[in-house]
C-alpha cells in the first residue's frame, strides 16, 4: 500500500502563536498513534507562516491522524513508487 502525505498552510497571528505551538504536540501524538509522522515548519523569512506535513502508512491512517472521524481526506498525495 502506497503512504499518504497532507499537507496545510497556516498563519497564525502573534497572538495565537502559543496555542498554536501547544497544539503541536498533540497533533504529534496523534499521528504517532497510527504509526504516522507529523511535522511543522516555519517560515524562515515570515513569523506566524506555518506549513504542516502528516505522513502516515495508508489513506486511512492518514486520516486517522489528522482527525477526520468520517475516515477520508481529500487533499492529500499518494506515494510514487519509483523503479529500481
Amino acid at each position: 500500500m502506497a503512504r499518504s502525505l497532507h499537507i496545510v498552510e497556516r498563519v497564525v497571528p502573534v497572538d495565537g502563536r502559543a496555542a498554536y505551538l501547544a497544539q503541536l504536540a498533540r497533533r504529534r501524538q496523534q499521528a504517532a498513534a497510527v504509526q504516522a509522522h507529523f511535522w511543522a515548519f516555519e517560515h524562515a523569512g515570515e513569523a506566524g507562516r506555518f506549513v504542516e506535513f502528516t505522513e502516515a502508512p495508508s489513506e486511512e491512517a492518514l486520516a486517522a491522524a489528522c482527525g477526520h472521524a468520517d475516515g477520508a481526506v481529500t487533499e492529500h498525495w499518494t506515494e510514487v513508487r519509483i523503479p529500481a
